[in-house]
């Protein structure tokens, strides 16, 4: 076998477990009850993780503040800007995410940081729908409750869900779609739930054309040049994004996230490097291949995931490397994808024994729960993980004693609790930012470390105190100033 060949169907093939109970014709069947419960239980278990970050200020102006911004200027029918970004900053200017205009209808009804969280919650959960729906058609709903688990729990998935809002928590589904219709070879569905992806994110175009190759690759005719097609709108939208639409709308005239990939020869051979010392890019891949106990090679839907590791670990942003943040989110629906297509697949060839299937899900079932402990979902088991930390409270107070027309420069740790209510930009200033706040709200007890650290908050603030704003209140380590002199 090769690892190009196209994934395939069989009717009759020993199941792993038990197979799915019922009949097609009954509504309780095993295909439907596992999905439709793992969804039922993964969103609150997602939302209460992230709304509580919010409530113990783990979340930040960058890049929840950004998103609230975006979203809330597509509420209101504007152009979609963030100040935390710059004055006026038109947010398709940093990155093309338009998908995000989604959202609006929601945020008009609930204008909260909090309606974005839990959206996102509900769109993580909604892509282990498919996922587990074919796992228990492939071996039975045991195995889909194991997928389930072992995806809902996965590392990449929490480290998303602990820093804040992103747009790519509309890929989650659209991908966990795609990849399953391309491994049950419904290559017309593979490709339209593709399509969508490129208005996610500018690098998602990248993702569209593996898909399309790989439909290309695997079929002839009509159906091949339908992949041809959809290699096009995935470039196609790349190109459009990064050379004329982000430079357009960006405030130098370029697309700035490009300065974070060094040339390419450079770039291989630093990666290369960086895999032989064993350095942050060893372990984030180790670590997706680890949550499918490495089956996951056995699968050419594997291929999907390369343009997002690559231009990972090809950019000199060491972030970029390492297993936080919410890089790798997507990549969990990529990796579980190819975990059921590997063992399926290996089942159908005879090169795997019952035994070796059952190993193979027992094995991932372990890691998911072994690592469990060490992830932030733990915190939910744990007192603190419920307790609302009392800053969060001050600044409820704060921002309800100043007037929604006034504007505020605040902490990066402490943006998201007012920009659903005020016009925010972070605080120290950035040197995009030409406002001049009417408040200025600093947590000099939990400083942000970013866009300065503590010392150069207390410069900040020093220079405000001159410049014509006084203390006007200090609680629980929050510090308040208002602007009383032109």
């Amino acid at each position: 076998m090769t690892a190009t060949e196209a994934p395939q169907l069989t009717k009759a093939e020993p199941e792993l477990v038990s197979p799915p109970v019922g009949t097609p014709g009954r509504l309780l069947t095993a295909d439907r009850v596992v999905p439709a419960a793992a969804f039922v239980l993964l969103a609150p278990l997602y939302a209460m993780l992230s709304v509580m970050g919010h409530r113990q200020l783990r979340t930040s102006g960058f890049d929840l503040g950004i998103f609230v911004q975006q979203i809330s200027s597509y509420a209101e029918l504007h152009a979609p800007t963030s100040n935390l970004l710059g004055t006026g900053y038109n947010t398709l200017g940093d990155h093309f995410s338009p998908i995000t205009a989604l959202l609006a209808p929601v945020y008009r009804v609930f204008p909260s940081a909090e309606t974005l969280l839990v959206a996102q919650a509900v769109l993580f959960a909604a892509a282990a729908v498919p996922l587990t729906r074919w796992a228990v058609r492939e071996f039975g709903a045991v195995v889909g409750v194991v997928v389930a688990v072992a995806y809902g729990l996965s590392w990449g998935v929490q480290a998303a869900l602990n820093f804040d809002f992103h747009e790519i928590a509309f890929a989650m589904p659209l991908l966990a779609m795609s990849m399953v219709s391309l491994g049950q070879r419904k290559w017309l569905p593979a490709l339209l739930w593709a399509l969508p992806l490129v208005f996610v994110k500018e690098d998602m175009g990248l993702t569209v054309a593996v898909i399309g190759a790989l439909v290309a690759f695997w079929t002839v005719g009509r159906t091949r040049l339908l992949g041809l097609l959809t290699i096009v709108w995935g470039l196609g939208w790349l190109v459009l994004a990064v050379k004329v639409i982000i430079p357009l709308l960006s405030s130098n005239d370029s697309y700035g996230q490009g300065s974070k990939m060094p040339p390419l020869g450079s770039g291989i051979a630093d990666t290369a490097h960086g895999f032989v010392d064993g350095d942050s890019r060893a372990a984030t891949a180790f670590l997706l291949l680890a949550v499918t106990a490495f089956a996951a090679l056995r699968s050419p839907l594997l291929l999907v995931a390369v343009p997002t590791v690559a231009w990972r670990f090809l950019s000199d942003n060491s972030n970029f490397w390492k297993p936080i943040f919410h890089y790798n989110a997507i990549l969990m629906v990529v990796v579980f994808a190819a975990l059921v297509d590997a063992v399926a697949r290996s089942r159908r060839h005879g090169q795997l024994s019952l035994r070796g299937q059952r190993t193979i899900f027992t094995a991932v079932a372990v890691v998911a729960l072994v690592a469990l402990p060490f992830l932030p979902m733990a915190r939910l088991v744990t007192p603190d993980g419920w307790r609302i930390d009392p800053q969060a409270v001050e600044t409820a107070e704060v921002a309800r004693m100043i007037p929604d027309d006034e504007t505020i420069a605040a902490s990066n740790n402490l943006v998201p609790q007012f920009v659903a209510t005020h016009d925010v930009s972070v605080f120290p200033q950035r040197s995009t930012d030409t406002t001049t706040p009417d408040w200025i709200v600093v947590n000099r007890a939990d400083p942000a470390g970013w866009p300065t650290d503590a010392k150069g908050d207390a410069e900040a603030v020093d220079a405000a105190l001159v410049s014509g704003y006084v203390v006007r209140s200090e609680a629980h380590g929050i510090e308040v100033l208002q602007r009383v002199q032109p």
